[in-house]
């Protein structure tokens, strides 16, 4: 997963005014926001395990809005 793939989930994310994502996102794994924004910014490596963790934290809150 790259910074852009990983920026286009946190958008996705975003509330009605257009801000919000990463928050809900750090929230949902239960990381602190530096993490995230360290793993946005490239400065810290997305692993594999990482990618399975966001794909299915970002699944479940889905799941929960049928």
């Amino acid at each position: 997963m790259t910074p852009a793939d990983l920026r286009a989930i946190c958008d996705s994310l975003n509330d009605e005014c257009g801000t919000g994502g990463q928050t809900k996102l750090a929230r949902l794994l239960e990381w602190d926001y530096s993490t995230l924004w360290r793993k946005l910014s490239g400065k810290s490596p997305t692993t594999q395990s990482n990618e399975l963790a966001i794909r299915q934290a970002v699944a479940s809150l889905n799941d929960g809005c049928r």
